[in-house]
């Protein structure tokens, strides 16, 4: 999905902010600001926000000796997700259907974005929980979601983001319990980046309980073709059903030619615009072959 000027300024300001927070060497940091700047103003079109993100950690990593750190607010929100998951869980099995109610909390839970959103902290899962509440799933992409997973022998999970991982975990649960013949595996980052969840976060919340963990071997924000292990192309391919969380996820791969399910937040006034979906709203959209 092609780079606006939308996704320039937000992840500009978003990792300006956080550098700032932490780090003191003002000349440094003037440098990192202007690096960054550049960067932002000159990539071009075709450069998707993930591969654009990428390339911000990379000088920091240059100018500081190290990435942009985000490990505590990483465990953190796993931490504060673990803390609800039976409350969702439950909640999710006994409605009157647990599907479409786990599918709204795990969309929901994609508000959880470092990338977009600097400032989040320890009341932001009530932000989380509203829009679950309010969330609506469009029922028609939903019914064809069921029929594919009917009849799936393989689910492809491509996840996101830590803390939300924990709601992936219960919607993975309870497709578990709806479809058993279903082989499901879960594809996180194959290197830190912001807050995207790697194999140590996905065993921090017990995921690999209920799915198989494999890492899609790149550290770009998202699912990157171009450096995708061959692991997760073949997963592509061959996935009876392909489920997509997060904007990453959708910038990476929307148009390549997948037939995916993709659940994420609105965060991008580029993304309410292509898909006709309100600003801050969940959204569960289909993409055909």
């Amino acid at each position: 999905m092609e780079l606006d000027n939308e996704c320039r300024s937000c992840l500009f300001n978003s990792q300006i902010k956080k550098v700032e927070r932490e780090q003191s060497d003002k000349t440094k940091l003037g440098k990192f600001k202007r690096e960054v700047k550049e960067l932002c103003e000159s990539a071009p079109g075709d450069c998707c926000a993930p591969v654009l993100m990428r390339g911000i950690d990379l000088l920091h990593r240059r100018i500081f000796g190290c990435g942009i750190d985000y490990s505590r607010e990483k465990s953190l929100f796993n931490k504060l997700l673990l803390e609800t998951e039976q409350e969702v869980y439950f909640r999710a099995v006994n409605s009157s259907d647990p599907l479409e109610e786990a599918l709204k909390f795990a969309s929901a839970s994609n508000y959880i974005d470092f990338a977009r959103l600097s400032g989040l902290n320890e009341d932001s899962i009530k932000a989380v929980f509203a829009a679950a509440e309010r969330s609506r799933i469009d029922k028609i992409t939903l019914a064809n979601f069921k029929n594919k997973l009917k009849d799936a022998e393989t689910l492809c999970y491509l996840h996101d983001n830590c803390g939300e991982i924990v709601l992936d975990k219960i919607l993975i649960r309870v497709i578990k319990e709806l479809y058993p013949q279903i082989s499901i595996t879960s594809v996180v980052r194959g290197k830190p980046i912001i807050n995207d969840a790697t194999r140590y976060d996905a065993k921090e919340v017990k995921l690999d309980e209920f799915s198989e963990i494999v890492d899609n071997g790149s550290d770009v924000a998202g699912t990157y073709l171009k450096e995708a292990s061959a692991e997760v192309i073949r997963l592509l391919r061959e996935s009876s059903v392909i489920l997509s969380k997060g904007l990453g996820n959708l910038e990476t791969l929307y148009g390549e030619g997948y037939q995916i399910f993709y659940a994420f937040t609105c965060k991008c006034e580029h993304i309410s615009q292509r898909f006709d979906i309100p600003l801050w709203s969940t959204a569960f959209i289909e993409e055909r072959k």
